[in-house]
């Protein structure tokens, strides 16, 4: 067996060997170094590129945005970079790199100062498909690495493998994505896109210089020897390893992912999956607050006791090393003798089949509170801060797409792509095809005051959420109105917004309508962003 698996490894490097002398080094090496140029040309290829990115992102158009990853010339410098760290051309590589960072600044800028000005902010589902970066967009940027680096060293079918690896890898659209996050104030969603980047383009660099070292791509290919071989190997070990640093958090997050779903779903069937007792059928998790919410949905003979469930929490929360709140949702059920007579030929012949089993209407009601929760949860946690409640779900007959009802406290519409993105996501979560109808109802209930003029402190609480509001106040408008009789209210509601919640005083404004239903002592406030008012 070792003389096998040595003998295969021996007609493998021959076979490398021989494509390798195949390989024209020093004219790859004139090629690829020449991507590091930078002039006009290359410049307005690449603000060119990134504009049609963000354009194609905000108007939810995947045609554009793959449009700007073929005219993107940023994969030029990124493959130079990774050429330069296997021969070890340090001047090569510093050129590279200073090229990727004005080009990743300029893109990120002229993305942020667009969005500012344009009328179109909301988040579409080409802009969220590109902030939660995932193993799965790691292994497209290590195989379309791999794909580019052999098509450039082998010219075989070069141009059509460039175009297939720039859409692959996409490496303009997440940099529009930060400018978006920036120019609208969601820092979050700028740092997932950089993280999609940053993994994409660590990717392209780690694969392409494995590949450049497997053709033959060495030291001996450089004409000037700029640095002993120890101090070269520390520095090409030292950006290697700093740039590898958000790759590895990728992997560490979504191993864990995984590694956490299994331990939930492993401890939940050996807890809840009993013969002739209980079956678990559905079961999903979400953490929060540096708690997970662990929701299973249970057919079971008789309800499982407080003891239990604490156990099975209490051995969750040993194996994810995290607090676990189990919430257990049961369904009573019991065992019913098939209706027919099994012959002795069939009990002989073992042809005794079971019938289908049909869901009692009390374990159909349990699967749908199941659903409706899991539902409730990805929507509040999409539409945070903003009060998701009352979420429905309406089943019609044959392939006609479930109906989700629920009611969102927000003084604004939802968006056509706002309704697209969340339509998705649900569809994700469910599985099954959904419409949404969603019931708008105000944010804020009336606001009120104490007999000393002072808001209640229910009044306290419930605006609290303006800290909370996505990008802060400066992106939305505040509009009180009131009656004449309690302008004082109004001016002590507008004091507090702009003294202790640092709502800048120009974003306010304030009505006294006729006919008003919120009382003398009641003041009303509605929160509406900026394109809305437009």
């Amino acid at each position: 067996m070792n003389a096998h698996i040595l003998y295969q490894i021996k007609k493998l490097k021959d076979y490398l060997a021989i494509k390798t002398e195949m390989v024209n080094h020093q004219a790859i090496i004139k090629d690829v170094a020449s991507g590091v140029d930078r002039s006009w040309i290359y410049y307005l290829m690449l603000l060119s590129a990134g504009l049609i990115a963000l354009l194609g992102l905000l108007t939810n158009s995947v045609a554009v945005v793959i449009g700007a990853m073929l005219i993107s010339p940023l994969m030029g410098p990124i493959i130079s970079s990774g050429l330069a760290l296997t021969i070890g051309d340090l001047r090569l590589a510093g050129r590279a790199f200073r090229t990727i960072a004005v080009s990743v600044a300029l893109t990120i800028l002229i993305s942020a100062l667009v969005t500012l000005i344009s009328p179109l902010k909301e988040p579409t589902a080409e802009i969220m498909a590109r902030v939660r970066p995932n193993i799965y967009d790691l292994f497209v940027a290590v195989i379309s690495g791999v794909v580019g680096t052999v098509a450039l060293c082998t010219k075989r079918n070069y141009l059509i493998t460039a175009t297939g690896v720039a859409v692959a890898t996409a490496v303009i659209p997440p940099l529009s994505v930060v400018g978006y996050g920036l120019g609208t104030g969601q820092l979050m969603l700028a740092m997932g896109g950089f993280l999609l980047f940053f993994t994409n383009f660590v990717a392209i660099i780690l694969t392409s210089d494995l590949v450049f070292f497997i053709l033959g791509f060495r030291t001996t290919h450089v004409e000037a020897i700029q640095y002993s071989p120890r101090k070269r190997l520390l520095i090409i070990a030292g950006l290697l390893t700093l740039i590898s640093i958000p790759l590895v958090y990728t992997l560490v997050v979504d191993l864990k992912k995984v590694n956490t779903k299994k331990r939930i779903e492993r401890v939940l069937k050996k807890q809840l999956n009993r013969e002739l007792a209980s079956r678990m059928t559905n079961y999903f998790y979400l953490g929060k607050n540096g708690r997970i919410q662990v929701n299973a949905s249970v057919n079971t003979v008789k309800l499982i006791d407080s003891h239990l469930k604490e156990q099975i929490e209490a051995e969750l929360t040993k194996v994810v090393k995290t607090p676990v709140n189990l919430h257990l949702e049961q369904v009573i059920v019991a065992s019913e003798k098939l209706p027919v007579q099994i012959s002795q030929t069939e009990m002989a012949t073992g042809m005794v089949t079971s019938p289908p089993r049909i869901d009692t209407p009390a374990e159909i009601r349990g699967k749908v509170n199941l659903m409706s929760e899991q539902v409730e949860a990805e929507l509040t946690a999409a539409l945070d801060p903003f009060p998701v409640s009352s979420t429905r779900i309406t089943f019609a007959g044959g392939d006609s797409p479930l109906l989700i009802t629920l009611d969102l406290r927000r003084d604004y519409p939802v968006g056509g792509d706002e309704r697209l993105l969340l339509s998705r996501l649900v569809q994700r979560t469910l599985e099954l095809p959904v419409v949404l109808a969603i019931n708008e109802l105000p944010l804020l209930p009336i606001l009120k005051f104490s007999k000393d003029g002072s808001l209640t402190p229910d009044s306290v609480k419930n605006l609290t959420i303006i800290t909370r509001l996505p990008g802060g106040p400066v992106g939305f408008r505040f509009l009180l109105e009131g009656s004449r009789k309690n302008g004082n209210n109004v001016s002590v509601l507008k004091k507090y917004l702009t003294g202790e919640l640092k709502v800048p005083q120009e974003l306010i404004s304030t009505s006294h309508p006729a006919g008003n239903t919120y009382g003398d002592n009641g003041v009303k406030l509605q929160i509406i962003r900026h394109q809305e008012m437009q």
